[in-house]
């Protein structure tokens, strides 16, 4: 199944891969374009959200099914869920990267250096202008949960090379305005390795038990 990305062309997919190769005068053989989609739904909604991101731990075509609708949500058209016109409340997308120590952590793994899971998904508040290749950690994160067991649902899974991160994070946690989100092969902060970071300009409104925050990223692995 095919994921179209709307607002997107394959001129901007090109263009990335020129922009990578001027700024570090090489020809890169191996290139992460990840995109990061950040929302909240209402509570009402969200207790089909909850069914389907259940499912998605163990069905693949829930999860490309899931790309769609988050493709058309940033679209501003309603999806029908479980026979319910959804839609978020707020949605946003961001094109990051993958950081440095993910790939050192990918790296090893060809080596055959066992390495945890990516299965951590937070979010954060913090104000910074861009994402950086040697970020280790979040500015400053209000919540991070193993998608794996949450029980608001959420999966690591892959088709093919492509990776996807879906996190559905409590609608107790801290009130404000989500900015940005990580990925993490752990829970504890103090001894974590970090997948991804991706920053939104326009943060979503997070109002504490009135809402829920979530977010799902998606990284292709890119061979030039």
């Amino acid at each position: 199944m095919q994921v179209q990305l709307y607002a997107i062309t394959k001129d901007d997919i090109q263009q990335m891969f020129e922009d990578t190769i001027k700024k570090y005068r090489m020809l890169p053989k191996w290139i992460y374009v990840d995109a990061t989609y950040l929302y909240n739904f209402h509570l009402d909604d969200f207790e089909t959200i909850r069914k389907i991101s259940h499912l998605m731990r163990y069905s693949l075509k829930a999860v490309l099914e899931w790309h769609q609708s988050l493709e058309r949500w940033l679209c501003d058209q309603t999806v029908v869920l479980g026979g319910r016109q959804i839609k978020p409340i707020h949605i946003v997308r961001s094109f990051d990267r993958v950081v440095n120590e993910a790939m050192e952590d990918i790296a090893g793994c060809i080596m055959g250096v066992e390495m945890n899971p990516f299965k951590f998904h937070a979010l954060g508040t913090g104000v910074v202008s861009v994402a950086l290749p040697s970020d280790t950690t979040m500015v400053n994160q209000i919540s991070r949960i193993d998608v794996t067991t949450d029980p608001n649902g959420g999966t690591l899974s892959k088709d093919g090379s492509t990776i996807y991160i879906i996190g559905n994070h409590p609608k107790s946690i801290e009130q404000g305005d989500v900015s940005e989100t990580g990925v993490f092969d752990s829970a504890d902060t103090a001894v974590d390795r970090m997948l991804d970071h991706s920053l939104f300009t326009t943060p979503i409104p997070h109002l504490i038990n009135q809402d829920i925050a979530a977010s799902t990223t998606v990284i292709w692995q890119c061979s030039s």
